[in-house]
């Protein structure tokens, strides 16, 4: 069996194949990422004691759900309620989901 070389265009779409994957990898682990991290916040809100700021616990799981939410759909995933719901996302974190507090848009 004699192997022929490929031709220029084929080895362009061989590369292009090979980067699409790459990519497709990459979002993956992101995506993956987001969702441990959002997971993390959800967990530290849910084992808050007392003396913790609630609010501050509450907006970094709101932080975390966006940046999941945003990387879903860079991967072309569409549609919040299902994901909000297999996190089990409470609606104190769904109403702050891309609000951010005054006092953080002042100093931007």
């Amino acid at each position: 069996m004699s192997s022929r070389p490929l031709s220029p265009s084929s080895r362009a779409e061989e590369v292009f194949n090979d980067f699409q994957r790459e990519v497709l990898a990459e979002k993956a682990a992101t995506l993956g990422r987001a969702g441990k991290a959002l997971e993390a916040a959800l967990a530290k809100l849910r084992g808050a004691g007392p003396d913790e700021d609630r609010d501050a616990l509450v907006q970094a799981a709101a932080d975390a759900a966006h940046v999941y939410l945003i990387q879903r759909e860079v991967c072309g995933i569409h549609g919040l309620g299902a994901p909000l719901e297999d996190f089990g996302v409470p609606g104190e974190v769904r109403v702050r989901i891309g609000v951010r507090p005054a006092e953080a848009v002042k100093g931007t």
